[in-house]
């Protein structure tokens, strides 16, 4: 079952120093959290100072991490002048979008051959986790379960380190999704579909669950121009390419 644990997991990062924790990794962990669920705007400003303070920290680490946000695309840093959260990336969240439905479609063909009841029931309870936070009107806390329904997809088909690189790599196309969230009719949309991909897990049916699995990914790119529309200083504009270190 769910427990307390698991989901501090998908939490926001203490914002104080932790014991066991490297500095850079501390700074690394919250900004980053703080980028891909939109607490920072696209096109914002990052005062280092103020990080380091309220991390407990020394500038250095700071800079460190600003360095491997900047590697992943989601940091603008400008030498001697400001870094800034990078605007969105359509072409960079298009590109691991592809990545990611190839992989999560393998991993649910796997699991509708192979899942036992234990992991249906592990699935099934961060379903539930979703409709509390749904009901709580909780936007973050409900993205963080979305999040961890789909990484115990990937712990139960025994490929959890690919699901954490695909993670590392999909700052951008999170944020899209985060703007796709804000509606709540999505947010239910979403538990509807999470339930029925489990369902075909169930059913031991791995080509309705590669239909499911493709139906519920594809959604958030799908009206990526209404979102745009919506948010439109969020974005990189067509044909403007990102800043480069």
């Amino acid at each position: 079952m769910v427990s307390t644990l698991d989901f501090a997991d998908n939490a926001a990062p203490m914002e104080r120093r932790q014991q066991g924790v490297s500095a850079v990794q501390q700074v690394y962990d919250l900004v980053r959290h703080d980028i891909v669920y939109l607490k920072r705007e696209p096109g914002s400003i990052l005062m280092k100072n103020e990080i380091a303070e309220s991390c407990g920290v020394s500038p250095t680490p700071v800079r460190e991490a600003m360095l491997r946000l900047a590697e992943e695309g989601l940091v603008n840093i400008y030498p001697q002048s400001r870094t800034l959260v990078s605007l969105i990336d359509v072409q960079q969240a298009r590109e691991v979008h592809f990545l990611r439905l190839s992989v999560e479609i393998e991993v649910a063909k796997r699991l509708a051959r192979s899942i036992d009841a234990e992991g249906i029931m592990q699935l099934e309870a961060w379903i539930e986790r979703q409709m509390t936070e749904l009901r709580a009107g909780d936007q973050n806390a409900f993205r963080a379960a979305d999040n961890r329904f789909h990484e115990y997809m990937y712990l139960l088909a025994g490929v959890p380190g690919l699901g954490a690189t695909i993670k590392a790599l999909r700052g951008h196309h999170d944020r899209i999704r985060g703007l796709f969230l804000l509606n709540a009719d999505r947010r239910n949309a979403v538990v509807e579909e999470h339930r029925a991909i489990v369902a075909t897990f169930k059913n031991h049916d791995a080509v309705a669950a590669e239909a499911a699995t493709r139906h519920h990914l594809g959604k958030s790119l799908a009206i990526i121009d209404e979102i745009r529309e919506q948010h439109p200083g969020y974005f990189l504009s067509p044909g403007q390419n990102p800043p480069r270190l």
